[in-house]
């Protein structure tokens, strides 16, 4: 098994966060860009309340192991500030094989609302 290493970025958000984005970037243990994730992929936990945050749309950018996530809050937070995990799990099952530890990776990120 092999980890990821995950970085996070989050921009000061000025409006009521119904939808906000994050950075992220996920190489894998031979600092190559982890390509093609999707939603499932990642999870977002919030350590500071108990607003959630749900994963609505990923997408991937022109270098690999770049991806832009948008956020949103439920219920939707109007201030304040929040400590969110974001774990990466990849790898895939193949059918007729015995299933193998996914890579995974984890990383802290502090998102400001206004």
């Amino acid at each position: 098994m092999t980890g990821y290493t995950v970085s996070a970025l989050a921009l000061d958000q000025r409006a009521p966060a119904a939808r906000f984005a994050l950075a992220v970037s996920v190489f894998d243990s031979n600092r190559l860009g982890v390509p093609n994730l999707r939603e499932g992929n990642f999870t977002v936990y919030n350590l500071m309340s108990e607003a959630r945050f749900s994963i609505t749309e990923v997408q991937n950018t022109t270098v690999p192991g770049f991806y832009r996530l948008f956020l949103r809050a439920d219920p939707v937070i109007q201030t304040g500030e929040c400590a969110l995990a974001l774990v990466v799990t990849g790898g895939q099952h193949v059918v007729g094989r015995v299933p193998e530890i996914p890579d995974n990776g984890h990383v802290l990120v502090k998102v400001r609302i206004y």
